[in-house]
């Protein structure tokens, strides 16, 4: 089964979404955020119970959604040095989720992510 073609069926629950990744860069003794947006496609649906558990023990109390997808999402880097990454930033139905779990198939060129939803949840 090809799960790219899969991934892109509307009758499998593709939707479309936004992804915002802010990178952090210090600089003379400052933070300084950068932030840039792709756009997306892929399943996002309600996060099961069995995944509940494989959400950080402090998340694990959160509504959170499971994204299948080919854009490979991020839960964050430290580069070492002075540039860092946030988790990504999932925007979706006028709610704002943050990546805290990832696999990726390299070799599918597909990406299974959980998202928890943030504070700040309604996108401005």
């Amino acid at each position: 089964m090809d799960i790219f073609s899969a991934l892109l069926d509307p009758e499998l629950g593709c939707v479309s979404f936004t992804v915002e990744r802010i990178t952090y860069r210090l600089s003379r003794g400052e933070t300084v955020p950068s932030s840039h947006t792709l756009s997306a496609s892929g399943c996002i649906h309600p996060g099961t119970p069995e995944m509940a558990q494989l959400l950080p023990e402090e998340e694990k109390n959160r509504e959170f959604i499971a994204v299948y997808t080919s854009a490979m999402l991020s839960r964050g880097e430290n580069f070492g040095g002075t540039t860092f990454t946030a988790p990504d930033r999932i925007h979706y139905r006028d709610r704002v989720w943050r990546v805290v779990r990832v696999r990726k198939w390299h070799a599918f060129n597909y990406c299974q992510a959980l998202a928890v939803l943030t504070e700040s949840a309604v996108r401005k």
